[in-house]
């Protein structure tokens, strides 16, 4: 087995089909976009396939530079789950990889590599090498650097392979159908794609990402007062996410609009697409509002900002500089419920100090933009 480095004198030249493993959440498949990009400039006559998990496929569909996309569902009966698996197993050896790139760093991602039957099967390098690992089922492990961004963590495959990576913009797509069906949903609201609005994502089921109620509802209505711009609030079709966003509506005097669990991903890229600004947490709506060059403003608490901030330009992440920030026990927050201080004392002048040169600036492109049309 080889373990790499940075370095590699070792280029796959004859590769014909390619296999791409990310078992994460929907920012994770996000980030992973330009890996196929750089894999079909480098191997343009290669089948590129990729394995994500079950809800995060709308991330990489109508995506150009895949051939195939499959999905990996779970199901609570141990049973069904083994048949199911063989079922996937069976498909994956059909498709005669030569090379499989598992991005995600776990158990089920090795073995699904292991058992597609590729030749060359490249995964990460764990932190602490144990006898007996997922490390063995592959034949190739590079060393992470894990205080990089994670698109550069995974462009590290490519660098692999023995390419500078060089397209390493994020991408997602949509379709007219799509944009059609959240031009409706907005019509309901009296709003239209092309008004001047601003997204806000308050809430997950992680809840120790999450701001003050308070402050959000404040924001709101800084938004309306301050730059006559209306915030479309959005989250999952959740029963606290919704009640969540439930609360900030009922605080805010500016009525802001609620489409919490109503859109599609897909409608939601439409959404994200014409927005002047995304406000919001470490999520996969904040990547994918990254990745259609919607400029972000996102409040982080206790997660690492250079490592899953938003990826691009023109991105601003607002977050305390205090000496446990990044906190590496977050799921469990400061008190063990999920609260974040780091996020809770973070106050919404701190938000509006960033949030007025950047509704200034897009303002006033918007305006210049106008007039040239």
């Amino acid at each position: 087995m080889k373990v790499l480095g940075t370095k590699t004198n070792f280029i796959y030249d004859e590769i014909k089909n390619i296999l791409v493993i990310k078992f994460r959440y929907l920012g994770d498949v996000v980030v992973t976009t330009p890996i196929f990009k750089e894999l079909r400039y480098h191997y343009p006559k290669a089948f590129v396939a990729a394995l994500v998990n079950k809800g995060t496929e709308a991330m990489l569909t109508q995506n150009p530079d895949i051939d195939k996309l499959l999905v990996l569902e779970r199901y609570k009966n141990p049973v069904l789950d083994f048949i199911k698996q063989i079922g996937l197993i069976n498909i994956l050896r059909k498709l005669h990889f030569d090379l499989v790139l598992e991005l995600t760093a776990n158990d089920r991602g090795a073995f699904l590599g292991f058992m597609s039957g590729a030749k060359k099967r490249v995964g990460f390098k764990p932190a602490k090498m144990k006898k007996f690992d997922r490390h063995l089922l592959f034949t190739d492990l590079i060393t992470p650097n894990e205080k990089e961004h994670i698109v550069e963590h995974h462009l590290r495959m490519i660098k692999y392979l023995g390419y500078v990576p060089l397209r390493k913009d994020l991408a997602l797509y949509w379709t007219k159908e799509d944009e059609t069906a959240c031009q409706k949903i907005l019509g309901e609201k009296d709003l239209s794609l092309n008004d001047n609005f601003v997204v806000l994502h308050p809430i997950l089921q992680a809840r120790f990402r999450a701001w003050r109620v308070d402050g959000y509802a404040a924001i709101c209505d800084y938004l309306q007062k301050k730059w006559n711009v209306r915030t479309i609030l959005i989250c999952g079709n959740y029963t606290d996410e919704i009640g969540f966003v439930n609360k900030i509506v009922e605080m805010s005097a500016s009525s802001p609009v609620h489409l919490g669990g109503q859109l599609s991903l897909k409608q939601l890229l439409a959404l994200l697409s014409h927005a002047m600004l995304f406000i919001g947490i470490d999520s996969g709506p904040m990547h994918m509002a990254a990745a259609v060059k919607t400029p972000v403003v996102a409040i982080f608490g206790p997660q690492d900002r250079f490592r899953w901030g938003p990826w691009g330009e023109g991105h601003t992440v607002i977050q305390k500089s205090w000496d446990c920030v990044p906190c590496y026990n977050k799921n469990k927050g400061c008190n063990g419920k999920g609260g974040s201080k780091c996020l809770d004392t973070i106050s919404v002048e701190e938000v509006a100090s960033v949030l007025e040169p950047k509704m200034k600036l897009i303002l006033s492109n918007r305006c210049l933009h106008s007039s040239r049309a």
